[in-house]
């Protein structure tokens, strides 16, 4: 039997936090945010 495993956390601009590094990081790809103007690569 599988067991499974799902956690939520936020992420939050006043900390800092992009929400399209976070998404680069998690899937490992090169992703660009229009609201700072740049890239997030983590390839």
């Amino acid at each position: 039997m599988a067991l499974f495993h799902f956690t939520v956390t936020q992420t939050k601009r006043s900390k800092g936090q992009s929400a399209i590094a976070s998404a680069a990081y998690r899937s490992g790809e090169k992703l660009y945010s229009e609201y700072y103007g740049e890239y997030s690569d983590y390839t």
